[in-house]
């Protein structure tokens, strides 16, 4: 299917393509907003040299505190400040331009799905949300430097090639495998864009034409919680982040609702809507058999609290969709080729943008970044130190194919070196690290930007100094997800009383037993 000239014709479908994406560009690219890939759904404005480009239903935010534009592309809020407007929140953060540690701190508060960056004279810099939830590229085209939430659009609109390297790898049959489609260290489909990743500053100037990026989070060492009463301090501070947050989530938009199962992520972000389960309301959706159990799960929760809650039921044939195929292609299109979905994924996410009616959905991604993931993943009690080797297995399996495992491992290593994990400190395990910069930030980001084709998303738990706090907890206390447990409970005890609480059904110690022999495996071979 040739997907120009097919939206060429559909008219009604042309508002799918890049939904909700974002453009920044030096150079006026307003000749084109009238045709593919843009089709007159897009807005443009001019505001310090630089040109910004946003969907209809995206958001980009501006404020001017003297010689400094700042810009936010997406949505925040601060659970510190209780701000909730985003020009306000730039105007706060400008506020502290003087005072290093305090304009950091101020970023640091902000929760959302959002790039954030100022221009001030040549130089344009920006870093995005603090798990890289907003997906976002940055790269010089045509002498052209441009950031966008959507690497295709640039494709669209340079007629870039994928690069050979991303077409062996998205062909090689583990890709979909180990946390799904998405690629390695900063890399995108194209030579020219690379990813923006997670706790990096990056510094564009136009008069020396040099970028720079730096670390900033984390460099100093994390105290651990010692004693019951630092922990117990802990837990009421985050989950106060989290309650607040969801009290900002009422106050930015109309009919929010939280996508509940009967997960211990979801009961956590539901718990912290105590007190306005008449203002929120929840969803589920059955795209597959195995979703059953969350299905029922969130409606014996929901209908306990009165809150108002939706299922979903996706159709289990593609010919019960109409426009499937074409559908399909945008959301294949809008993922740069990358992603290569289950139908029924497919089906789920066309099948919501037909017929999903709130204005947001509240989603609880980004908590598994402190629940010490790859641990309960290979049911470990430690994982091995910083190195390419590391991070290349817990990206995926290569045991069948030594000549990419070695092309991977240089990868990681250069991307080790570039953005500075050896400044990490050894509070923050390179595998949390990992799944936080890496998973989250490549993975995470791709799958949200292609949610967003049905519905603004926000993530209460995408807040920095949220994360740090949880990151206090000793190890053994994330592996059980004690920390998630007593946060629910000091949120919502009764919801904690239901004892409701489905484990993710592909978990199993065998298949993790399994895993972990084959990730030792990949550790100790020397070739």
């Amino acid at each position: 299917m040739n997907l120009s000239e097919t939206l060429n014709k559909r008219t009604d479908l042309q508002h799918l393509l890049f939904r909700r994406g974002w453009l920044i560009s030096r150079k006026s690219l307003d000749d084109k907003i009238g045709g593919f890939p843009f089709y007159g759904h897009w807005n443009s404005r001019k505001e310090a040299g630089w040109h910004f480009m946003t969907h209809e239903d995206a958001h980009c935010h501006i404020h001017t505190e003297g010689k400094r534009t700042y810009f936010l592309m997406g949505h925040c809020y601060n659970p510190f400040t209780m701000r909730w407007e985003e020009e306000k929140q730039l105007a706060h953060i400008a506020e502290a331009a003087g005072n290093e540690a305090e304009f950091q701190s101020r970023i640091d508060e902000l929760t959302g799905v959002f790039v954030l960056g100022w221009i001030e004279g040549n130089t344009i810099s920006f870093l995005v949300d603090p798990s890289g939830m907003q997906s976002a590229y940055y790269g010089k085209i045509n002498d052209n430097f441009v950031i966008t939430s959507h690497t295709q659009l640039l494709g669209d609109l340079y007629g870039l090639e994928m690069t050979d390297f991303v077409k062996e790898l998205i062909a090689y049959k583990w890709y979909p495998r180990v946390m799904g489609c998405y690629l390695p260290a900063d890399l995108s489909p194209y030579e020219e864009m690379r990813r923006v990743v997670p706790n990096i500053l990056y510094k564009q100037d136009l008069g020396n034409r040099r970028l720079s990026h730096r670390r900033f989070y984390p460099l100093r060492d994390l105290k651990e919680c010692a004693t019951p009463k630092e922990y117990d301090t802990t837990i009421r501070a985050a989950a106060d982040i989290l309650r607040n947050g969801a009290e900002l989530i009422l106050r930015k938009w109309n009919t929010p609702a939280i996508s509940l199962t009967g997960g211990i992520d979801s009961n956590t972000t539901f718990a912290a809507a105590n007190g306005h389960y008449k203002e929120f309301e929840t969803f589920s959706y059955m795209s597959a058999p195995k979703e059953l159990i969350d299905v029922e799960a969130a409606k014996k929760i929901a209908e306990h609290f009165k809150t108002k809650h939706t299922i979903y039921q996706i159709p289990s044939d593609n010919s019960e969709i109409q426009d499937f195929d074409i559908k399909a292609a945008i959301l294949r299109h809008n993922s740069g080729y990358v992603a290569m979905r289950k139908e029924n994924e497919l089906r789920k996410r066309i099948w919501l943008e037909e017929h999903y009616t709130n204005d947001v959905e509240v989603k609880s991604w980004v908590s598994e970044n402190i629940r010490a993931y790859w641990h309960k993943h290979f049911v470990r009690k430690s994982m091995p130190g910083l190195s390419p080797k590391l991070f290349r297995n817990l990206y995926k399996i290569f045991l069948e194919n030594r000549s990419l495992a070695h092309r991977i491992d240089k990868v990681f290593d250069d991307y080790i070196r570039t953005f500075e994990y050896g400044k990490v400190p050894a509070s923050f395990l390179p595998a949390d690290m990992f799944r936080w910069e890496m998973t989250s930030g490549s993975w995470g980001g791709l799958n949200i930007s292609e949610m967003m084709y049905y519905s603004d998303i926000t993530i209460i738990y995408n807040n920095r100094k949220l994360l740090e706090l949880l990151f206090s907890v000793p190890l053994s206390k994330r592996i059980s997800d004690q920390h998630h447990l007593d946060m629910k409970k000091y949120l919502n005890e009764e919801l904690v009383q239901m004892n409701i609480l489905v484990q993710n059904a592909e978990q199993t110690e065998k298949r993790a037993q399994m895993l972990n022999c084959i990730f030792t495996m990949n550790m100790v071979l020397p070739f």
